[in-house]
């Protein structure tokens, strides 16, 4: 009777011994709220930041650092801003040095002293001739003989002037060069004359 009950507690035992040999040898810990960051690696997954030793060995990671993961150090990319239109100028903004607009095609002209539009305003050479004779416009009337020169070329006939040279005197018996200036004037009447004259000076 005693041998039997000494073969079952050998047979429990033996029983006992087996069913431990199935326990898994690593289990995971029951790991405290410290945090003691360490810096790990599962497997080849991108490095991370553990809050302590315990949770990096509960996630089977290979310790890298004490501490936390650098962070990463790439250059961000620069956003692409489109550059801004040039700024339009405004009205009457262009004008230069002397308040002359380009934008509406005046140029300085220090002969004139001016503002001018070269193919409405210049300075020319005119010779006066000596007397007034007849010619006929609207009405007959005296006229002024003049004649433009231009240095390099033929002198020209001799024409009547139908209006005069503001600023001038007519010398009777006398040719006279003069510098005078010559406007084109633009919406003129049926009356009025489409050229007129200025002295600048007369010449020797």
């Amino acid at each position: 009777m005693k041998k039997r009950q000494n073969l079952r507690i050998v047979l429990s035992s033996s029983l006992v011994v087996l069913s431990l040999w199935h326990i898994p040898a690593v289990q995971a810990q029951i790991c405290t709220r410290e945090y003691a960051p360490v810096c790990g690696q599962i497997a080849d997954q991108a490095s991370q930041t553990f809050p302590n030793r315990c949770t990096l060995n509960n996630a089977q990671a290979r310790p890298i650092a004490q501490g936390e993961c650098p962070r990463s150090t790439l250059p961000q990319p620069v956003p692409q801003v489109p550059p801004m239109p040039a700024p339009r100028p405004m009205p009457g903004s262009d004008s230069d040095a002397q308040g002359c607009k380009a934008s509406a095609g005046f140029v300085w002209n220090a002969e004139l002293a001016s503002c001018i539009r070269p193919w409405m305003s210049n300075a020319i050479t005119l010779e006066v001739g000596a007397h007034r004779q007849k010619c006929t416009g609207l009405i007959e009337m005296q006229c002024l003989m003049v004649r433009e020169l231009q240095e390099g070329r033929k002198k020209p006939r001799w024409e009547p002037l139908f209006e005069d040279i503001e600023g001038y005197k007519h010398q009777v018996g006398k040719r006279q060069l003069l510098r005078v200036r010559k406007d084109r004037q633009e919406n003129v009447t049926a009356d009025a004359p489409s050229i007129t004259y200025k002295l600048v000076k007369q010449l020797p």
